[in-house]
């Protein structure tokens, strides 16, 4: 068994000497130049795409989200925070512009405030009027670089952003001052930019805020929703509250109720409904003065004078004989159709 064995062993040939030689390379015929390949199945590395000069991000709405709504004629504006994922830099010599749509805005262009670079993001306003007739509208707005070339989003920058809203048909109250008092711009006599809502510890600023159902000073609590503003605690104290453009139709009056506060016993204030039109000069529509004795009055006045154009309205309250317990109540100040 052991030689059987031992036979099978041998029967497996060994290489012959010479064929062992041969099959050695010979490494000095073999070029030292020779690049050796890249073993299979290897990836290249990726090439990298080049970022466009001009491309922009959206990044949200600040103000008047998609589908907000808008009574005929309102005045607001809509600011977008849009962000530079181009590689060149936004100058001041671009601009923001109208490009499709329904504008709703008497200015279609408009030069970036300073400069962004890529990376940065800046928030771009524009005013705005709703149109007079109910529906849903867009305005599509791009940028415009310095040499005049339109760019905006996706990768091929050239898709617009925009501001949609939806116009409704009203028959009644159309503008309501006091859900919009935080659009208004107040001040005072001794503060230019007042806090909105303002708070009742503010005296010596003077303060806005809205109150639901209020109490009028003969004591009785009011079914609907009031305006508070208190003058800064001076003698020839004021405050006064710039509301957004609306465009007034032929029509159109505005009215509410005025009262003191309730509890204000020295209360004496002068209540005054103003207007300007474009940069043009400030003037009065109706003044009332008020003092704490039981009884408010009821307001209206006549707006088609002013139709067809657009009106900043504002309200102003001042101190009269006194500037204590000074508190002016507006009962539902509004525009009505």
């Amino acid at each position: 068994m052991v030689a059987q064995l031992t036979q099978a062993a041998q029967s497996s040939p060994s290489p012959d000497v010479e064929d062992t030689v041969n099959a050695v390379p010979d490494l000095t015929e073999m070029s030292l130049t020779e690049t050796p390949l890249q073993p299979a199945g290897t990836p290249l590395p990726p090439t990298a795409t080049p970022l466009p000069c001009n491309q922009v991000s959206f990044v949200k709405d600040i103000t008047v989200v998609d589908g907000a709504i808008m009574a005929p004629g309102e005045g607001f504006k809509k600011t977008w925070q849009l962000s530079n994922v181009g590689s060149c830099t936004w100058t001041t010599d671009y601009d923001l512009v109208f490009v499709e749509g329904t504008a709703m805005s008497t200015v279609t262009s408009f030069d970036l405030p300073f400069s962004v670079a890529p990376g940065e993001s800046i928030e771009m306003t524009v005013p705005m009027i709703a149109p007079t007739k109910a529906g849903e509208y867009t305005s599509y707005w791009m940028l415009r670089s310095n040499k005049g070339v339109l760019f905006g989003l996706g990768k091929d920058a050239l898709s617009a952003f925009w501001v949609r809203i939806n116009v409704a048909a009203t028959i009644g109250e159309v503008y309501s001052f006091t859900n919009r008092v935080c659009s208004a711009t107040w001040s005072s006599g001794n503060t230019n930019f007042l806090p909105c809502p303002g708070s009742e510890d503010d005296i010596a600023t003077g303060y806005v805020q809205a109150v639901n159902e209020p109490i009028r000073e003969d004591g009785a609590k009011e079914n609907e929703i009031g305006l508070m503003t208190r003058p800064n605690n001076a003698v020839d104290g004021w405050i006064s509250g710039v509301y957004p453009t609306f465009l007034v139709q032929h029509g159109d009056y505005f009215r509410t109720s005025l009262s003191c506060a309730y509890e204000s016993p020295k209360c004496n204030v002068l209540f005054e409904l103003k207007y300007r039109v474009g940069n043009g000069l400030v003037q009065s529509l109706f003044t009332r003065l008020e003092r704490y004795d039981g009884k408010f009055s009821y307001v209206e006045v006549d707006l088609s004078p002013l139709a067809g154009k657009n009106v900043n309205f504002i309200l102003e309250v001042r101190n009269g004989t006194s500037n204590s317990d000074n508190t002016g109540l507006w009962i539902r100040p509004g525009i009505w159709r």
